[in-house]
């Protein structure tokens, strides 16, 4: 074969399977923000997304496997370039509102009914091509068609740069349909590049009668002796499953506990990626001793913060536990990599990976919340990557019931220690703390060299660490929805009770008598933003009812009378059941005015009520520091003034720590030709964070100023005028780039 053939052969494969990962990586994020406005961001949606996209890359797998066995080469080639035409039929890709438009259905239904009719051939034929490509590739006769795995890297290359492509250049830069219509034209390029590499197996390119390689290639493929048992299957599942759960557990955990930063999620995804690439490289170095023994020290201390429940510094824990995770990833894949079998066994061996992952996936995204109180799932995969560590020395069978024994004896050590620290006072509590945790890191560490004894220890300190309760304050409360973790503590030094998400504030009530248990604290302070807007509008014995977007423990109740009605909009069932836990907080029992609260996505609910029902209107929900960016658009900012009376007032908490969402609140304001007014409270003193006031940002806004009253007067207040330069964020189009704090 000519080297200029050979040359132009790869780069046809290559791309080919790059364009179709990028695509599929692309797909996902841009129909889930065409649904998100309609359907809400409440369980039954995301839940249904995630088992709808990982069952169809599953089925595409299985097609692809058993296709292959079934038609052979050469009908399965001309039957999937048929079904690649086909969906172009389903595109380019458009949800049409009739589709959404049935508000009394189930919305697990509906979105399945949804992504089904949109986007479930495209992305059912486009999730083939890995294993499909790989196999018309290895019987080219091409001089790596005896190995084709490498070409997985490009791959995950593929998706890595769609996973970047989507919020970095293709969200800030193009509208939802500009979306749809760039897919179709990148998907025509793929299409005919598909073409192409049928063309070098069926006689174009690389003729199989002209090339004696090609032919030896084939005999070889069919006269392949190799077996595939029981547990070399198994094996490749739970190297898949490990690394697949990992990153929806690391995830999880530090963008909630450590630093909940917008677009945070993308970094351990592009790692997972890379390991990939890395791990399917020729003369890969991803299970290479030096990088195995550096994975059991991080491993083990990515663990042992977790179990120790620490937060800080997040600078040196989140680098930690992203690197933990990465390398555990390249040595989990590298391992898988190091196992591949011969060509005829390829779309079997990827069947088996695909299983593994949308097994780590089911367990994180369903199973976990439902049998965990907090991110439990996190550890447990960590035990299973130790325990598919490629062992390091001799090794001996008959020494293995001793694994057990010393895993057993750290138990022992470790419960030892944390029942004396807990039931004596011989140690001060972060003493105790350091000793517990410390002793075991030394002794977990020492496992290192034997795969199910260093499993066996980190489930050893898991076990005996969870019967200690810590120094760092009194936890009322810890559950777990599929919206994340919520503890409720009581602040020894303050004595209050506040609620947090993560590591995220969402309340405060003061413990002592009935005036100051109804006294708002935290970001709603009866001398804050808030507190002055609601005794503004209150003062002049303003009834009409409030609606509220986010409940936390209900502050905002208390700044109501006893003939008005408050009604919360809250999307999580646990948090009304925190609220209304009186041993937790009070807020809803005791303040003055008649209170609701309707549970789902505030946008879909907030849609059944009345139109012209509400004199106030109050944004105040957040997903761990931020709000959900489709309750910040012009629909969504459309749908709340058309809740409220002529009268009324929009009333917006924007803190947040990350995003600088004042520009976006601006131009919503010049949109709708409102009067807007700004408060930033950021400098509380320390006797008013001694009392629970938080630092905070709100805007007001009204249809008439007049109806601002004396915070038009206020120097406090400032006026938004639409000159910030603020993009119109819609349902169509956001820019969460442009808001970010660099």
């Amino acid at each position: 074969m000519p080297r200029f053939v050979k040359e132009r052969l790869l780069c046809l494969y290559g791309a080919a399977l790059f364009l179709s990962a990028a695509l599929l990586f692309l797909i996902q994020p841009m129909v889930a923000k065409m649904i998100l406005p309609f359907l809400g961001g409440s369980p039954a949606v995301w839940n249904t997304c995630l088992f709808f996209f990982q069952t169809v890359l599953l089925l595409g797998y299985l097609y692809a496997h058993f296709g292959s066995m079934w038609l052979g080469l050469k009908r399965h080639m001309m039957l999937h370039l048929a079904i690649l035409g086909a969906a172009l039929y389903f595109l380019p890709v458009a949800i049409p509102a009739v589709w959404l438009e049935r508000p009394d259905a189930n919305p697990g239904h509906q979105v399945l009914w949804v992504l089904l009719v949109s986007v479930g051939f495209p992305f059912f034929v486009l999730s083939a091509n890995a294993p499909l490509l790989q196999k018309w590739f290895s019987t080219t006769g091409h001089a790596a068609a005896r190995d084709p795995y490498f070409l997985y890297a490009a791959s995950n290359a593929g998706s890595l740069i769609g996973l970047l492509a989507y919020p970095f250049w293709l969200e800030p830069r193009l509208s939802l349909c500009e979306q749809a219509s760039f897919w179709l034209y990148v998907y025509l390029a793929f299409l005919a590049i598909v073409l192409g590499c049928s063309f070098a197996v069926r006689g174009g390119a690389v003729s199989v009668a002209d090339d004696t390689t090609a032919t030896e290639a084939l005999d070889s493929i069919k006269s392949s002796g190799e077996k595939l048992g029981l547990f070399r299957r198994i094996r490749w599942i739970i190297l898949s499953f490990a690394p697949s759960s990992l990153l929806l557990g690391v995830t999880t955990y530090v963008t909630t506990d450590l630093a909940s930063v917008p677009l945070l999620w993308v970094l351990p995804l592009s790692l997972y990626l890379i390991s990939f690439i890395v791990a399917y490289q020729r003369n890969s170095w991803a299970s290479h001793p030096f990088v195995v023994r550096r994975q059991a020290f991080l491993l083990l201390a990515a663990a042992i913060t977790f179990f120790a429940t620490a937060t800080e510094p997040a600078v040196i824990l989140l680098p930690m536990h992203l690197l933990a995770f990465f390398v555990t990833c390249l040595v989990c894949h590298g391992e898988l990599a190091k196992d591949r079998p011969e060509t005829i066994h390829l779309t079997e061996y990827y069947l088996w990976i695909s299983f593994g992952g949308v097994l780590g996936g089911f367990f994180n995204g369903f199973l976990a919340p439902i049998i965990f109180n907090s991110v439990q799932e996190y550890p447990l995969a960590m035990i299973a990557a130790a325990l598919m560590r490629p062992r390091l020395g001799h090794d001996h069978r008959a020494s293995y019931w001793r694994d057990f024994l010393w895993a057993g004896g750290l138990f022992i050590v470790i419960l030892s220690v944390v029942l004396w620290a807990e039931l004596g006072d011989f140690l001060s509590g972060r003493v105790a703390h350091v000793m517990i945790f410390g002793l075991a890191g030394l002794i977990g560490l020492s496992f290192s060299q034997r795969p199910l004894r260093f499993a066996l220890g980190i489930g050893a300190i898991m076990l005996a660490t969870g019967w200690y309760q810590g120094p760092f304050g009194q936890v009322l409360f810890s559950e777990r929805s599929f919206f994340g973790v919520y503890r409720a503590v009581h602040d020894d030094k303050r004595n209050l009770n506040v609620i947090f998400h993560g590591t995220t504030l969402h309340g405060a009530q003061a413990i002592g008598p009935k005036m100051e248990r109804l006294q708002p604290l935290s970001y709603y302070h009866d001398n804050g933003p808030a507190g002055h807007a609601f005794k503004t509008f209150g003062a002049n014995g303003y009834d009409k009812p409030v609606a509220i977007v986010g409940l936390g423990a209900g502050a905002l109740a208390c700044y109501g009378r006893r003939e008005q009605d408050f009604v919360f909009y809250e999307i999580d069932l646990l948090v009304e059941r925190i609220a209304r836990n009186r041993a937790l907080f009070t807020y809803l029992q005791d303040c003055p005015p008649r209170v609701s609260v309707e549970i789902g996505d505030a946008r879909v609910a907030l849609a059944r009520a009345r139109d012209g029902t509400y004199g106030m209107f109050v944004l105040d929900a957040f997903s761990g520091d931020a709000i959900p960016i489709h309750l910040l658009t012009r629909e969504a900012v459309e749908l709340y003034l058309s809740k409220l009376l002529p009268d009324g007032v929009l009333l917006f908490h924007i803190s947040n720590r990350y995003l600088d969402l004042v520009p976006v609140v601006d131009r919503l304001a010049a949109e709708f030709k409102l009067a807007a007014l700004l408060r930033h409270d950021s400098k509380v003193s320390e006797l008013e964070r001694a009392e629970g006031k938080q630092p905070s940002t709100w805007v007001v806004m009204a249809r008439e100023r007049s109806r601002l009253g004396s915070l038009a007067r206020d120097a406090r207040w400032r006026p938004l005028t639409g000159d910030r330069n603020g993009d119109l964020w819609t349902d169509n189009y956001s820019n969460v780039l442009k808001v970010l704090r660099w």
